[in-house]
C-alpha cells in the first residue's frame, strides 16, 4: 500500500514556524564522512544499498534507508553503517549508526536531521545522549526507560521528549535488525518506523497522516471552531448491549476539506486510539456512513477516557467507534484481494503452542497471529486483514499492525476471536467464521457451516465447496480448477464446474472432503487446505 501520511494540526502558521526554528542538520559533511567519524581508527565507508536492502529488510526494517559497508585501511570489511528515518512527535528524524563487526556492538549514532519540539529534542543531537548508544550490544534490541537503567540493553529517555526519544531507539533498533539479518540471517522481530501511540498520551489533540514529511496538528479547540453535527445515535457493542447518546463534533471530511483535502479521494481510513485499540474503514464504509469527530456526548465534554476525540459512526456497531483517538491514517492505496488458498484452521496451527491468554477474567488458549501468517507463503503486509463472523459482522484491519499484537482467542466465551492488550471487550469480531489476507483466508469451520448452510452429498451434510470459496471472496470459482489436499499430502484436483459435487464435513475438530467425481465417490480426510491451480 501506497500510504502517503501528514499529520494534521491546529495552525498551519505555527508549523511553519516549527519547521522554520527547531529543523535540525547535523552539518554539511556527506553520510559517508559521518560514519567514518563514529569510528575511533581510519575506514573507508562504501555505499552497498542497492545490494544488501532486501525485500525481508524493506518489510520488516522500513526506517533503514541506506545501507554502507565498513572497511579498515587494509579493506577488510569490519562493518556496517546505516541511514536510517523513523517519525516522532511532530516529523521524520535521520539518524546515522555504524556497527562494529568485530565486537559486535553499536560503534556510535549521530541524528543528522529533525523537526521536533527546540525546547526538548535539540539534546537529541548532545553528545552525553548519543553516547548513551555506543557499545550496546546487538544481540538484543534496546528498550527505552524512564530512569535508571536495569539491563545493559536499557537507554534513559531524554525527560519530556518521549516519543522523540522513541523514534531514536526505533532507529537504532532498526539497524540492529539489519543488520543480523545481512550478517547470518538471523530473523529479529521487525521493528516500526513510527513510534507505537500506545506512549503518547496527548489529550487535546490528535493527528491525521497522508504522508511521512510533513504533518498538522489538530487540537479540540480547533474541532470547536468546525460546523457542529448534533446527532442522537446508539452505540451497539459486540457484546450486544446498547447505549443511547447524542454526540457532537464535526465530520472528518469537513476538517480535511478545510486542508484541501478530500475524504473521497481515499481507499480507506485507519483510526487508533492511545489505548491501541485500532479500527480500519473501508471506502464503502465512508460513501454511506458518516464519521463524526465527537468531542461532546450527552452535552457534556469528553471524560478522560475519551479524549480528545470520539470516532462516532452512526448506524454501524462499536468496532467503528474508537475512543482517545491519536492519530487517524488516510489510505492512498489499497491493496486488493485475491484469495487463492483457504486453509483449515484447527490443522494449519496444531504445530503452534497456544497461548494461555488472561482476558477480562478469563484465562484461555489463544494463538498469536504472527505465527499463523508466518506459514504463508506470502503476505503483503500494507494489504487489509479481514475478519467475519458468522453473524455476518466484519472488520478490516492493517495487516502490518495486525500481525504484531493480535491472537486468536480459540478457547472460552466468545471464541473463536480476536483479542490484543488494551483491546477493550465489546470491540471484538465474535464467533469468528473466516479471516483473510490479500491471498489467503483460514476458515472455522463450526462458524463457516453458518454462513454458508449444509448441502446433501450421498448421505453426508456439509458445506458445499462452492459457497466456502464464494464466501471467503475467491473471484468466480467456477472459472477455475482447485487442489485440495489434507495433513498427510494427499490431494485431489477439483474443476470449477464440479465445484457443486464437493461437499465439506465438519466432525469431531477435522473436515473431510467428499468428492462425487467421474470415478465414483472420492474422500479425503483430515483437509488443510485448498488451493486454485489455474
Amino acid at each position: 500500500m501506497n500510504r502517503k501520511r501528514i499529520y494534521l494540526g491546529a495552525c498551519i502558521a505555527l508549523v511553519v514556524l516549527t519547521f522554520v526554528f527547531s529543523r535540525f542538520y547535523a552539518g554539511g559533511d556527506n553520510e559517508t564522512d559521518i560514519l567514518a567519524e563514529l569510528y575511533d581508527e581510519k575506514v573507508k565507508v562504501q555505499e552497498i544499498t542497492d545490494n544488501a536492502k532486501q525485500v525481508y529488510i524493506e518489510e520488516n526494517f522500513p526506517a533503514v534507508q541506506k545501507i554502507y559497508q565498513i572497511q579498515d585501511d587494509g579493506q577488510k570489511q569490519i562493518g556496517l553503517g546505516f541511514i536510517v528515518k523513523s517519525s516522532g512527535y511532530n516529523g521524520p528524524m535521520t539518524i546515522a549508526v555504524a556497527v562494529d563487526g568485530r565486537t559486535n556492538q553499536v560503534t556510535g549514532i549521530k541524528v543528522l536531521e529533525h523537526v521536533e519540539d527546540p525546547e526538548y529534542a535539540n539534546y537529541l543531537s548532545e553528545q552525553w545522549f548519543t553516547d548513551r548508544f555506543k557499545g550496546k550490544s546487538l544481540s538484543e534490541y534496546l528498550n527505552m526507560v524512564v530512569l535508571d537503567p536495569e539491563s545493559p540493553s536499557d537507554i534513559v529517555q531524554i525527560t519530556g521528549a518521549t516519543i522523540s526519544s522513541q523514534a531514536v531507539v526505533n532507529g537504532v533498533n532498526s539497524a540492529i535488525g539489519a543488520c543480523n539479518f545481512l550478517n547470518d540471517g538471523h530473523k529479529m522481530t521487525a521493528v516500526p518506523a513510527v513510534v507505537d501511540k500506545l506512549i503518547a498520551r496527548d489529550e487535546n489533540s490528535f493527528t491525521i497522516h497522508w504522508g511521512t514529511e510533513e504533518f498538522i496538528r489538530v487540537t479540540v479547540d480547533e474541532l470547536k471552531k468546525y460546523p457542529t453535527v448534533k446527532e442522537s445515535t446508539v452505540l451497539i457493542k459486540s457484546t450486544g448491549s446498547k447505549e443511547d447518546m447524542v454526540v457532537e463534533g464535526p465530520l472528518l471530511s469537513e476538517v480535511l476539506k478545510k486542508h484541501g483535502i478530500q475524504l473521497a479521494d481515499f481507499q480507506g481510513i485507519g483510526v487508533t486510539g492511545r489505548d491501541g485499540y485500532y479500527a480500519l474503514m473501508s471506502k464503502e464504509l465512508l460513501e454511506k456512513r458518516k464519521v463524526i469527530l465527537t468531542y461532546r456526548v450527552n452535552g457534556q465534554e469528553n471524560i478522560k477516557e475519551d479524549k480528545p476525540v470520539r470516532v462516532v459512526v452512526p448506524d454501524e456497531l462499536g468496532v467503528y467507534w474508537v475512543r482517545m483517538v491519536s492519530n487517524i491514517d488516510l489510505y492512498t492505496d489499497i491493496p486488493d484481494k485475491d484469495i487463492k488458498s483457504v486453509k483449515i484452521f484447527d490443522p494449519l496451527t496444531r504445530d503452534i503452542e497456544p497461548y494461555m491468554y488472561e482476558y477480562y477474567g478469563s484465562k484461555d488458549m489463544a494463538i498469536e497471529i504472527g505465527k499463523i501468517l508466518a506459514k504463508f507463503n506470502y503476505v503483503n503486509l500494507e494489504g487489509f486483514f479481514t475478519m467475519v463472523s458468522s453473524d455476518g459482522l466484519s472488520k478490516n484491519e492493517v495487516i502490518n499492525m495486525v500481525r504484531q499484537r493480535y491472537y486468536i482467542k480459540v478457547t472460552g466465551d466468545g471464541a473463536p476471536m480476536n483479542i490484543a492488550p488494551n483491546f477493550k471487550l465489546g470491540m471484538n469480531v465474535k464467533s469468528m467464521a473466516y479471516f483473510s489476507t490479500t491471498t489467503d483466508a483460514v476458515i472455522f469451520p463450526r462458524e463457516m457451516q453458518k454462513i454458508t448452510g449444509l448441502s446433501e452429498l450421498d448421505a453426508q451434510k456439509g458445506m458445499m465447496l462452492e459457497k466456502v470459496l464464494e464466501g471467503v471472496g475467491v473471484i468466480t470459482p467456477r472459472e477455475k480448477k482447485f487442489e485440495l489436499m489434507n495433513t498427510t499430502g494427499q490431494f485431489i484436483q477439483i474443476p470449477g464446474q464440479d465445484l457443486t459435487k464437493c461437499i465439506l464435513v465438519y466432525k469431531q475438530e477435522k473436515v473431510t472432503a467428499f468428492y462425487q467425481g467421474a470415478d465414483g465417490l472420492v474422500q479425503l480426510a483430515d483437509l488443510l487446505e485448498i488451493n486454485e491451480i489455474s
